[in-house]
């Protein structure tokens, strides 16, 4: 194909994801203004499904606008882009810069920071204008993009993701090659050990070896529940708990390894007049670190992969933690809920993805390979059903709502 062919098709595909682009976003602000209170999952649902098919248009967009040359460099750009906003962070100028939508030079960043000048400024020109603003040449101005990395769950999330999953993502190809291209599913030999040099330790156990990197590590969890809080609607909990007469010793809800207890406290709320005891378990060092009380919510250190203690609750929830482990693991978690289950009175309720089969969104794409990075995974429907079957429950019914792959899958005793 000729230069001008080449040119002649590239400009068709711009006019052509431009119109699509343009239809996506009509459609999402017209759904938008349907649903603009918000009070109900489907709405939420509805115009979460116009933002994944915005996205998705976008990412058409800058292919055909990019063009297949260009595609290939966009690889180079993406990781520098990261490299330069983590030094940029670790340096300081997220906070050095003012608030109040004023700008400061690079002269003035600089001399504040006590850092290089002609270094700040190369590493600013990669994160101009996505993240900061250049309002006069070397000049520059915070962003909603760039403010957000104030908020401290973020800041340590991002700082996990890049210096955890970064030296795996990169060193992907070489681990799957050399382990004969087959899903890791051994805990001490994935792409993050190997990676990592892990000596025999698993990812969890590393990263607990280092204050700094597991701070970072339950950041990065807090920063991840605060953005799908979604799935704690899905599930109709009031609803459910009101078809049962229960007093102050109920035992509702246990949330097995519920991190920091956004959910618990979460589904609390959403039935304050349901008599009965919601309980948080986790790590005894996760428990141990939660300094805010907890409203309605007792905590509890415990480890999954021993006998749940709690025998008898209405639901044992479990929520993003399933993907974090093979099946194997997955099975004993689950055969020790199912030990303390009453049948015909206790569910399991799992939150976690159900990937759809065939295409899908960007977000639970690499959601995956972040898992299978130390052999994790998110699951389908029916890698869903198989892994309750092994594990003694069947699946009674998935709970979700358009626009996310984030749903809520019950289950009961077979």
């Amino acid at each position: 194909m000729d230069i001008k062919s080449m040119m002649e098709q590239q400009h068709a595909a711009v006019k052509s994801t431009l119109a699509q682009l343009t239809a996506a976003v009509e459609g999402y602000s017209t759904t938008f203004e349907k649903n603009i209170s918000l009070n109900d999952p489907a709405a939420m649902g509805e115009i979460a499904q116009c933002q994944v098919k915005m996205l998705d248009n976008v990412k058409q967009m800058q292919s055909a606008v990019y063009g297949p040359l260009n595609m290939v460099t966009l690889n180079f750009e993406e990781f520098f882009r990261s490299g330069s906003l983590r030094a940029l962070l670790e340096m300081g100028v997220f906070d050095a810069l003012p608030l109040d939508g004023s700008g400061m030079s690079a002269s003035e960043l600089a001399e504040t920071l006590k850092v290089d000048e002609a270094l700040l400024v190369r590493l600013m020109r990669m994160v101009v204008p996505t993240y900061f603003t250049e309002s006069s040449p070397e000049v520059y101005t915070h962003t909603p993009n760039s403010m957000v990395y104030l908020f401290p769950p973020l800041r340590g999330g991002f700082k996990m993701m890049f210096d955890e999953f970064g030296p795996p993502s990169f060193k992907l190809s070489e681990f799957l090659k050399k382990n004969g291209y087959q899903n890791p599913n051994s805990l001490t030999n994935n792409p993050f050990t190997y990676a990592h040099d892990t000596k025999g330790l698993n990812m969890f156990e590393f990263l607990a070896k280092d204050p700094v990197r597991f701070k970072n590590f339950n950041a990065a969890m807090e920063a991840k529940t605060a953005q799908t809080t979604l799935p704690y609607d899905l599930f109709p909990f009031q609803e459910e708990f009101s078809k049962v007469e229960t007093t102050d010793e109920t035992v509702l809800l246990v949330d097995v390894g519920g991190g920091n207890g956004q959910a618990t406290t979460a589904i609390r709320a959403l039935c304050p007049e349901i008599k009965g005891k919601m309980i948080l378990q986790d790590q005894p060092q996760v428990i141990d670190g939660i300094a805010d009380p907890l409203p309605g919510v007792e905590k509890m250190g415990y480890d999954f992969f021993t006998p749940q203690p709690i025998k008898g609750a209405l639901i044992y929830y479990i929520r993003r933690c399933l993907h974090d482990w093979p099946e194997t693991e997955c099975i004993t978690i689950l055969r020790n809920i199912r030990s303390a289950m009453t049948p015909g009175t206790s569910r399991l309720l799992i939150s976690e993805i159900v990937l759809p089969i065939g295409q899908t969104d960007f977000e639970t794409a690499w959601y995956d390979i972040c898992m299978l990075t130390f052999s994790g995974m998110e699951r389908s429907e029916k890698q869903w059903r198989s892994l309750l079957d092994k594990s003694g429950f069947t699946l009674v019914k998935i709970h979700g709502v358009g626009g996310t792959n984030f749903s809520v899958l019950e289950a009961a005793l077979k």
